[in-house]
This record gives C-alpha cells, structure tokens and sequence, in this order.
C-alpha cells in the first residue's frame, strides 16, 4: 500500500467514523481543515481524497461551497451491490483454488463472530472478501471492487446497518468456506451471490428504518 492509499484509507475511516457517531450527515459540509488538523494530512492531500470520493458518489461536490455527504437513495444502493456481486463472481470464477487456505479464512470468520462493533465488524468483513480473491492477478476488477468495498462502508454506516442482521447471515459465509476446501466452486459463487443479496436486504431495511425516524 502505498502513501496516497494510506491516506485515502486514513481519510475515509475518519469520515466513517464521524457518521458512525452522528457527528456527520447527509447534505452536511465538510470541513477540510479540520479534516487535515486531526489527521495531519496536508489540506492538498485532504482535497485529492475528497475528489476521490466525489467520483465514488460518496461525497457531491459543490463550487464555492465545498464537500458534502452524499444522500442515499435506493437505486444507488441496490447498483452497488448489483455491480459489487457482478464483479466479486467473476474474480472468484477465474481464480485457482487447488490449495485454498481454509485455515486463514476461517480465522477472519471467527473474528467476524465474535465481533461486537459495527464499524470494526464491517472492517473485517471486507477484509474476509479480499481473502477470497489473495490469488487474483486481474488488477483491473481488483481496483474497482476496492472502489465498491469503499462505497458499500460508507453505505451501510449512513443507514445504520444492524450488527445483529448482518451476524445473521454468518453462516452462508462458513457455507462457502466449505464449498471453497472442497473444491465446489460453482457452489462457492452461488453461495457468494446469496450473501450479497442478503446482505442488500439488510442494508435496504437498514434505510427504511432510517428514513422512518427521520419522518
């Protein structure tokens, strides 16, 4: 990972948690200098990631103005997911998985279990999904994936998404391990479309009851 990686990362977790303790919200500015302050990122840099994140439809950008979080709607979610499980099958259809390391992935769906904390369980689960795909050599499905990773996080801290819905699934995920060690892959693609699905299904009840208690 290189410096402007890390400080896109570091850029990103930082407005993630803003919007995990509500101290940022839809059509709300943000403030670059204080952006740069706290994380000791150039304002030049901070500008670069918030442009960034403005192509990602994270952020809208307005002239004069500034930054601003991004409202959601129900389109841009189910695109994202739609294009996210699009593009995470045909990875995993072109990847060799004769020597699988069960062991590793099992390990991060153990954490994932026994995680407590909405964003760090979200963390996580991505880091599961880019476990999958180790042995990938495609980098261009790899850099927009990585692009979706990013847009689905801040997705599902914006509506709120509930830890114990998302826990609910878990099992799929164990599912496919066992389809990957035993060599199942159409099994594995059909039970790693499942899980996207159902984890659209809990991001778009997420929203619902978001938008409910903003009525």
């Amino acid at each position: 990972m290189n410096i402007i990686d890390v400080q896109y990362t570091q850029i990103s977790k930082y407005l993630i948690g803003e919007i995990v303790s509500k101290r940022l919200a839809e059509n709300q500015i943000i403030q670059l200098n204080e952006i740069s302050r706290i994380t000791d990122i150039s304002r030049f840099k901070v500008n670069e990631v918030l442009c960034s994140l403005s192509k990602n439809e994270i952020l809208k950008f307005i002239p004069n103005t500034g930054y601003f979080l991004k409202p959601l709607n129900l389109k841009t979610i189910q695109d994202t997911f739609k294009t996210l499980i699009l593009l995470e099958t045909k990875l995993i259809e072109s990847i060799d998985f004769d020597d699988f390391d069960f062991e590793s992935n099992l390990f991060f769906l153990n954490k994932l279990k026994k995680e407590e904390h909405i964003r760090q369980y979200l963390d996580l689960n991505l880091t599961f999904h880019r476990s999958l795909r180790l042995k990938s050599t495609n980098t261009t499905i790899e850099f927009f994936l990585e692009q979706l990773y990013t847009k689905l996080f801040f997705i599902d801290v914006m509506v709120h998404i509930d830890l114990a819905d998302l826990k609910a699934i878990l099992d799929r995920k164990f599912e496919l391990l066992e389809s990957l060690r035993n060599s199942k892959k159409h099994s594995a693609i059909y039970m790693l479309k499942l899980i996207w699905e159902d984890h659209l299904q809990c991001t778009t009840n997420a929203q619902r009851k978001f938008i409910n208690t903003r009525v």
